[in-house]
């Protein structure tokens, strides 16, 4: 019996809805409004650039946190002339970021100068701006909704100030949009490289499953034909093979993603968890506590499985608790944006949580015993400005159900809605949010070309 797509309530084609709802920027009578769009997404453009170059020159702190680590890492490996991970690395603390790490021992090794990361943020940032541009496009069939998108994307300040960090968000998040953007295209050699390119930012950070997801769904939808499942998939064990085969020769593991995952779970689930980054499950006398020089000499498998077992045997006594922590891990999840602004303090401030938003409204009112510092306003801007995006991706994925185009959103809506699984499932902190952002600003962005841009059309700008 012959599958009939067009009579399943899930995969039937919405592109009438489609057609009728989204301005159609490559035919009369959009020219002008395409035209003016055009404009005013080079204008943000040049802004974003602008303000990214400018807070990399300047910028004058030193790595802290994970980024201190990536830098560190990839610093050894560079002095001692290795790659990462070596065997050494499989004992302790563990792996992080391995591919992101070995990207950076590349750059090191051209330069021992940490601002090169910095600038290779910039360039990365591009490559996600163009993906989240041709995502766009294809969802709606309209040339308008890609420039709504890259306005949304040029003025979001996270953008402009987490280029200063040498962490996985850019790296991983720009990689991985850039191969869904390749899947998406559906080309004939694309659909191999989106495979290739997610296996690798995997490797930076262990969240492609959601793309991977993604993805497939946006085949099926598609009606995409066999070859193309294979080509992606081929495309993708390839790379982990190779990975895998590298580790193995270079540390003696053959193994593709090492890493203590299992102390984010530990994190959501213990006594003292209140659904946020709180880390005082490893201190002494706590769940998680491992001394120093025991933890030293236990392999990463083993260190997962005592935070593993902790976090099991918790949850197995306190079920209504744990599951009473996932509104505020949502919460957390969500609810801000603020945290890559240390880098306007040169890393001598911390920019997230609650402490720096009272500390932000005391300057405001003028309670501080400090004057208001760029890095103030742009958080206040960046924030405001998230919230409004969030506003409408909400109210943008309710309108898609409305108006019945919906299917064709549905494959980066799995992708959010993974993200928040995943930080349900361990902790909630904004960062967490970063490689999903591009969801929030295409979903308002289709919202706007549906409402805002075909009901003003008469306004635009006649050439």
């Amino acid at each position: 019996m012959k599958f009939d797509k067009e009579k399943s309530f899930f995969l039937k084609s919405d592109e009438p809805q489609r057609k009728l709802l989204f301005a159609n920027g490559s035919s009369q009578p959009y020219y002008g409004l395409l035209r003016t769009l055009k404009v005013i997404a080079f204008a943000s453009y040049l802004l974003m650039l602008f303000m990214q170059m400018r807070n990399v020159i300047l910028f004058d702190g030193q790595p802290t946190s994970d980024a201190a680590r990536y830098v560190g890492d990839a610093m050894e490996n560079v002095v001692a002339g290795t790659w990462y991970p070596v065997e050494s690395d499989f004992w302790g603390q563990g792996t992080a970021g391995t591919g992101y790490v070995n990207f950076l021992i590349f750059l090191f090794r051209l330069t021992d100068n940490v601002r090169i990361a910095y600038f290779a943020n910039i360039l990365l940032v591009q490559l996600m701006l163009f993906s989240v541009v041709n995502i766009a496009k294809k969802i709606t069939l309209s040339d308008t909704a890609g420039y709504v998108a890259a306005i949304f994307f040029c003025l979001f300040g996270t953008f402009w100030s987490e280029v200063c960090f040498a962490r996985t968000e850019i790296f991983f998040t720009s990689l991985a949009v850039f191969a869904l953007a390749l899947a998406v295209r559906n080309g004939k050699f694309g659909v191999i490289a989106s495979g290739a390119i997610l296996a690798y930012a995997n490797w930076a950070r262990p969240l492609a499953v959601a793309f991977i997801v993604a993805i497939v769904w946006f085949f099926l939808c598609n009606g995409v034909k066999i070859r193309q499942y294979v080509k992606f998939f081929s495309g993708f064990f390839a790379v982990v093979l190779l990975l895998m085969t590298f580790t193995y020769f270079n540390s003696g593991e053959f193994i593709y993603q090492p890493t203590i995952a299992s102390g984010n779970f530990l994190m959501g689930a213990n006594e003292d968890a209140d659904g946020s980054y709180d880390d005082t499950v490893f201190a002494e006398g706590k769940a998680g506590y491992i001394p120093d020089e025991v933890k030293k000499e236990m392999h990463y498998s083993e260190i997962n499985a005592v935070y593993k077992e902790a976090g099991d045997e918790w949850i197995r006594r306190n079920p209504v608790r744990y599951l009473s922590l996932m509104p505020k891990k949502l919460f957390y999840f969500i609810a801000t944006e603020t945290y890559s602004f240390d880098s306007y303090f040169d890393n001598e401030k911390v920019t997230s949580g609650a402490s720096y938003l009272k500390e932000v409204i005391s300057v405001v009112t003028g309670k501080a015993d400090r004057g208001i510092m760029l890095g103030d306003v742009m958080a206040i801007y960046t924030q405001i400005f998230y919230m409004l995006m969030f506003a409408l991706f909400i109210v943008g994925v309710v309108f898609s159900l409305v108006k019945g185009y919906w299917r064709s959103m549905s494959f980066i809506y799995g992708i959010y809605l993974i993200g928040v699984a995943a930080s349900l499932y361990t902790v909630g902190g904004a960062r967490y949010h970063f490689p999903y952002l591009f969801v929030v600003l295409i979903t308002a962005a289709v919202f706007v070309d549906a409402t805002v841009i075909r009901k003003f059309k008469k306004f635009a700008f006649r050439y």
